[in-house]
């Protein structure tokens, strides 16, 4: 099975994502520009409550700004695209027989809704809710529903949260750069692959037959 993050994994939402916190950090914890958005990438593939809250440790602003961030981010998700190589590589690894899964720190019935918006078809869709989020309660999931062993899941992010929560589960990561670049990845593990685009998960089908073996 093949697991995919969904912002800036699945679907081009980062660069608004990041342009409404940044807003929101400047705006409410007086930061400049450049450390709030430091700091939002820092923590980025956590659920905004918890990046917020890791960031700004019991700030009396904190659920405003999480209300807000949320609210702002569901007026604008489902104007924003999918990559345009996502459909066909799905379609791709599904006919080649994989199992394919969206696991993401974004709530499911905004995952949900935004699939069915844009004919996005996968086997399995795991958003988050409190107790149970992306990292070892997702992977734990489709590892049960699917009768899957660790080395039969492969998850595919674009950050360094991700690759942190795969690499403490035992599942194989694969790195989509954008966001974050191959080498600040290296700094974390060079134990996994690394993609710019998911259209080349073409090319790794074999690789990640070896994996799975």
């Amino acid at each position: 099975m093949i697991a995919l993050d969904f912002d800036g994994t699945t679907a081009d939402t980062m660069p608004t994502l990041e342009e409404i916190a940044v807003k929101l950090i400047t705006n409410y914890y007086k930061l400049s520009i450049d450390d709030a958005r430091h700091k939002y990438r820092s923590t980025t593939g956590l659920p905004f409550v918890q990046q917020i809250a890791l960031l700004f440790p019991d700030n009396p602003a904190n659920l405003s700004v999480v209300s807000q961030f949320e609210q702002e981010k569901i007026n604008s998700i489902f104007n924003l695209p999918l990559f345009e190589d996502t459909l066909e590589t799905i379609d791709f690894l599904r006919k080649q027989g994989y199992l394919v899964a969206i696991s993401s720190s974004t709530t499911q019935p905004t995952i949900e809704k935004y699939c069915e918006n844009n004919n996005l078809i996968v086997d399995q869709i795991l958003g988050y809710r409190p107790g149970f989020e992306k990292g070892k309660d997702h992977f734990d999931f489709l590892k049960k529903e699917f009768n899957l062993s660790s080395l039969e899941l492969v998850y595919i992010g674009d950050s360094l949260k991700d690759c942190e929560r795969a690499q403490s589960n035992e599942i194989f990561f694969i790195a989509r750069i954008g966001m974050f670049t191959e080498e600040q990845f290296n700094q974390i593990s060079k134990s996994r692959l690394a993609i710019k685009n998911l259209i080349e998960l073409k090319e790794l089908i074999p690789k990640l037959n070896q994996i799975s073996d």
